[in-house]
């Protein structure tokens, strides 16, 4: 039977701390810059491509190797717990933008009101998306991990890392471009982002191996030098 998330945290409570701030501080810097669209053109050898992605792929390689470190070394619970709590961060930031927006604004202010409601009215609109998709991604990358886990016991670590990965980034990636999106933008402008956002994790989530397997190391150590 899985154990409680704060029973799983014992193990040592200050790793599992850090490792869930780092995750929930990635998470709300991916969602703020979420609605930030760069790109730019990848020379191939058939000729160039223009590659469009969103800002917020830039911290969620981070995510992924500690969603992958937290299954492995804290469980389900572990992993599902720092989720939920992500989650209500969203929710804590959210709130706290939204009571910033609705200040009287003294003339002396180095951000002006139509400025702050520009950024604020930007990550408005991707909030419900990034929720979603969020959540989606989060709870089926736990569930795919472990299944892969029941598979292969405790060999093949890059198999359900980045399996689970792949398969809920793929569900994150539509979700988010669908919903946040969806009549600000042509129905092929969606797919060319949302398919650049996913090949962009496909290939970070491979790419990022073997610092998992250096983190699942250094864990293992560590965790063994503190019995």
């Amino acid at each position: 039977m899985p154990q409680p998330a704060w029973t799983a945290a014992k193990r040592n409570p200050t790793v599992f701390i850090w490792m869930a701030a780092i995750f929930i501080t990635c998470l709300i810097v991916a969602d703020l810059t979420g609605a930030m669209l760069f790109s730019f053109t990848l020379a191939l050898p058939f000729g160039g491509t223009s590659v469009l992605l969103s800002a917020g792929i830039i911290p969620f390689p981070i995510t992924f190797i500690l969603t992958d470190l937290l299954n492995e070394f804290y469980g389900q619970s572990g992993a599902r717990f720092v989720t939920w709590l992500g989650f209500g961060m969203l929710f804590l930031t959210y709130g706290l933008l939204w009571t910033a927006s609705q200040l009287p604004v003294d003339a002396r202010t180095l951000i002006t009101k139509p400025v702050f409601l520009v950024i604020f009215n930007q990550y408005a609109g991707m909030f419900l998306a990034s929720m979603t998709a969020y959540l989606i991604g989060q709870l089926l990358d736990i569930s795919v991990f472990h299944w892969f886990k029941s598979i292969t016991g405790n060999k093949m670590i890059w198999l359900r890392a980045t399996g689970s990965t792949v398969i809920s980034q793929l569900f994150d990636s539509f979700i988010v471009t669908g919903i946040a999106f969806w009549g600000q933008m042509t129905l092929f402008d969606m797919l060319q982002l949302a398919s650049g956002n996913y090949v962009w994790k496909f290939i970070v989530a491979v790419a990022i191996t073997p610092l998992l397997y250096i983190g699942h190391a250094l864990l293992n150590r560590y965790f063994v030098t503190k019995k």
